[in-house]
């Protein structure tokens, strides 16, 4: 049908669409009144419904009676039956290749799939809130950045700022040295009793910004009253199993019948940045006429979250801060003018970023890293791209023994879409038995993955639409990469040369094979060397001295009002145990929090700086093995100790304090508005009380007995089991109304690096795998590329050649593409492990020998590789081969 130029075009792929499903005798006639149609449509509409009322007449024209049938005797549905069956007897006929093949694609649609899911869970945090996008923190951003701002600044916000919709303010419940406290909550009723963590409190607006579905009673209107109590589903299962709790009364450390319940929500899901097992409203501390400065705007200690209206910039909000902000503020104008330049600023926070992208102090729970997901993913990827690569490799290498195949269907008039098509289905075959297989492994591994990753991957989420279609979209890719350089260059030929003997040698493809062998080099490099870097920082961190000692040390939790009384005589009971040398009663432990306040020298006033503070006993430093280099430790036989007014600096205190000989130098402590002035008596060694991430910082030490969270008990890694129980049985002894529970000190400290265990753990795997599928492909592909040089070995034996000169010949080339893989892999892994490394404060740095031991070992796996195919090929008699010439 000829149309004018003045007509316009249809699209074309509904037109491929009928001619493919169209009835031929109705063919004609269907097209020209949709094309009529269409021109009548897009005279009076846009292009893009003319377009959507074309689709819409297409479907309705294809009526049953219009559609073909495509039966058995179908030319389509026989050609594609041939494929089918071709596919399947290659396959049969090359069992090794297509076993390696399965192999190699199974394990990387089971990493792929994996790590998908992985990934899904890590960036869906926080996102189950209703209008998760309009909800932010605000963070203080200076020189140490923290995530606590001042109490009254969520609801200024609001009041200030119309695009402020809701704000809450919240605060975890805290003990001496603001470390996170357990609480004992008793139901006299039933004589029930536990410990419970993760309590808060917050705002009667706290369930406006954070939408948890309300299980029994009024979450929102229960935070507006004093005492009332919001527990969470698991934590009124605890205390009152399946009653109705609402109404019913707890005691909150020993505080008899202090709390109401109100209301029971669900718990927080596993991906939220913050879980809560109770919540107590704000209300009830204000309700005691509670004048700390904690509640003001001079103590940045409370978390603040605002709800922007939908479609407000966060962006344009955090720039009127600094302008808003100091008529709230008594700051100097020194501070304010730091504000305002941009030195220092609050920053509002997406809620769905914090899990992944802050780090900073004081954060409710520790984070995850979106450079480890980066790694995860980039280590999927290039067990993808290795796999496929073998599969492009083995479908090149084996494109020689079908040359004829292609010449013959040339002749009889196949296209080259149909020699695509072909290979396509071949290849398709092949990855959906892999992407199959993979699923039921995915199905197996599921606890195992969790276990490795710390995750949460729940496999029936392989059924989400997505996930459904990111795993065929890589079978699908997989196929038809693979598929397309050997139909594509078998194609070039003319069926005529190929019939009259187109030689091997020209039949070329090598330089491809080899290429992508050296990509995969490049990426089995990467995750090797990399692995081993992570490794020798992990042990780095393990090894370094961190100035105290942490090795056979267990802390004992005191949780609740215990008195200060119980707790010397526990002390002193536990010391009584054989086994345990020294006990120190502390407020923090090194790996926890710590709180933090200004201090200055009485002769500089003008110099303050920062300090994290811990409540000590005189035993501290013999339990710790802390070291004094100036003056004395802290000692309750002096009255200025007992009264708090004697302090023990660090190393790093009194250097940013410019301090000489500080021993003697009255100091001044400022805990929020009360001013402690005081003597220096001591200097400790610095010893790293937090991360390595970060460096260490100024530090105090005093005397507190009201301050006391934890008992770090010295024991005899001998006879362990004796000791606990001895220890169980003095501390129920003295202590009834709390559970025992213990932990090892280096076990606290291990976990500030598990995120990088956790890292290395599974890029070793991947590294293995990696290995393991860059061998196996090298291995096929030598396998056919030594069978095309059968003759040529046997001839170089005839004449003289020596069984290790053959070796050498054909090792040399896979040698050489080895060392130029190096040569391009080795920088872009110092590049990007340089920038991990840049994490941490304190590093291993990146050895030469890293790549010296990688360098070696692909070496060997390539010549072992080669050379294991190879040497069965020279010890057979040449005269056998050439027989057959």
């Amino acid at each position: 049908m000829s149309h004018s130029k003045n007509f316009f075009e249809p699209p074309k792929i509904g037109s491929r669409l009928l001619h493919w499903f169209c009835k031929g005798r109705l063919l004609e006639e269907i097209e020209g009144d949709l094309f009529e149609y269409y021109q009548a449509e897009r005279e009076e509409n846009p292009k893009w419904r003319a377009n959507l009322y074309y689709w819409f007449h297409l479907f309705n024209f294809l009526r049953p009676f219009a559609v073909k049938k495509f039966g058995q005797n179908s030319n389509l549905i026989i050609m594609y039956r041939s494929y089918f069956k071709f596919a399947w007897r290659g396959m049969m006929r090359h069992k090794m290749q297509t076993s390696f093949h399965l192999l190699g694609l199974i394990l990387a649609f089971t990493v792929c799939g994996f790590i998908y899911l992985h990934l899904k869970f890590e960036t869906s945090y926080d996102s189950h809130f209703e209008n998760a996008d309009d909800i932010y923190r605000i963070a203080w951003m200076n020189e140490n950045p923290q995530t606590r701002t001042p109490h009254p600044m969520a609801q200024a916000m609001v009041s200030d700022f119309p695009e402020v919709v809701v704000a809450v303010s919240l605060s975890p419940i805290y003990g001496p040295g603001l470390t996170k406290a357990s609480v004992l909550l008793t139901r006299r009723q039933n004589n029930i009793e536990h410990e419970v963590n993760n309590g808060f409190f917050a705002d009667s607006t706290f369930f406006d910004v954070f939408s948890f579905k309300t299980i029994q009673g009024d979450a929102k209107e229960a935070l507006k009253t004093s005492w009332a109590i919001v527990l969470s589903e698991s934590t009124a299962k605890r205390f009152f199993g399946d009653e109705n709790p609402v109404g019913e009364r707890l005691s909150f450390n020993g505080m008899e019948d202090m709390l109401e319940v109100a209301a029971v929500v669900e718990d927080a899901p596993k991906a939220s940045h913050f879980h809560f097992n109770f919540i107590i409203s704000y209300v009830s501390i204000k309700s005691l006429d509670f004048n700390d400065p904690w509640m003001s705007w001079d103590d940045f200690g409370h978390f603040n979250y605002v709800k922007l209206s939908a479609g407000a910039s966060a962006e344009n909000l955090e720039a009127k801060i600094p302008d808003w902000v100091p008529k709230y503020l008594n700051w100097s104008d020194d501070d304010v003018e730091s504000l305002k330049a941009r030195e220092v600023g609050f920053e509002l926070q997406p809620i769905q970023n914090i899990h992944l992208h802050s780090n900073i102090r004081w954060e409710l729970e520790s984070n995850g890293s979106f450079s480890y997901l980066i790694i995860y993913g980039v280590s999927a990827l290039f067990i993808l791209l290795i796999s496929i690569i073998n599969f492009v490799n083995l479908n090149t290498a084996r494109a020689a023994q079908r040359l004829k195949e292609v010449g013959v269907k040339k002749t009889l008039g196949a296209f080259r879409s149909q020699i695509f098509a072909q290979f396509s289905v071949e290849a398709l075959v092949t990855t959906f038995l892999a992407l199959i297989v993979a699923v039921f492994v995915m199905y197996s591994l599921e606890t195992p993955f969790n276990h490795l990753v710390n995750g949460s991957v729940v496999i029936e989420n392989l059924w989400q639409a997505d996930v459904v279609v990111f795993m065929v979209l890589i079978a699908v890719f997989t196929a038809v990469v693979s598929a397309l350089y050997p139909s594509v260059y078998l194609n070039s030929f003319e069926a005529g040369s190929i019939l009259r003997g187109l030689k091997l040698s020209k039949l070329g493809g090598s330089n491809l094979r080899n290429g992508l062998l050296g990509v995969q080099l490049v990426a089995t490099v990467i995750l090797i060397s990399g692995s081993l870097i992570i490794r020798n920082q992990i042990q780095f961190l393990k090894d370094k001295d961190l100035g105290f000692d942490q090795e056979n040390l267990m802390v004992l939790e005191i949780v609740g009002q215990t008195s200060n009384q119980k707790i010397k005589v526990l002390k002193d009971e536990l010391t009584s145990i054989p086994g345990i040398s020294e006990t120190s009663a502390v407020s923090n432990v090194p790996g926890g929090q710590f709180n933090q306040h200004p201090l200055y020298l009485e002769e500089n006033p003008q110099l303050r700086v920062d300090a994290s503070e811990m409540f000590v006993d005189k035993d501290v430093a013999n339990t710790l093995s802390l070291e004094m280099v100036d003056g004395r430790m802290l000692d309750d036989v002096f009255a200025a100790d007992s009264a708090g007014t004697a302090f023990v600096l660090n190393e790093t205190a009194v250097r940013d304090l410019d301090a000489e000989d500080p021993v003697g130098k009255q100091l001044y402590w400022v805990n929020n508005e009360e001013l402690v002035k005081g003597t220096v008596v001591g200097v400790v060694k610095d010893f790293h009380y937090n991360s390595l991430h970060v460096p260490i910082r100024p530090m105090i030490l005093m005397v507190n007995e009201n301050a006391t969270n934890y008992l770090v008990t010295k024991f005899s890694p001998n006879n362990l089991p004796e000791i606990m129980e001895q220890v169980e049985s003095k501390f129920t002894e003295v202590v009834p109304e709390i559970d025992f529970s213990y932990r090892f000190l280096d076990s606290q400290i291990e976990e500030l690096y598990q995120e990088e265990a956790r890292t290395l753990r599974l890029t070793i795997i991947l590294s293995v795998i990696s290995i393991f599928l860059a061998c196996g492909g090298l291995l096929g592909v030598i396998s056919l590329v030594i069978k095309q040089r059968v003759k040529e070995i046997s001839i170089r034996k005839v004449l003289g050649a020596s069984a290790k000169q053959i070796l050498w010949m054909m090792n040399i080339k896979y040698l050489f593409i080895a060392g130029a893989s190096l040569v391009v892999a080795i920088p872009i892994s110092i590049y990007f492990m340089s920038d991990w490394l840049s994490n941490f404060t304190y590093q291993s740095g990146i050895s030469p020998m890293v790549y010296g031991v990688t360098a070696v070992g692909v070496v060997l796996l390539i010549g072992a590789t080669i050379s294991l195919i190879a040497f069965r090929t020279i010890k057979n008699n040449p005269a056998n081969a050439l027989r057959m010439e």
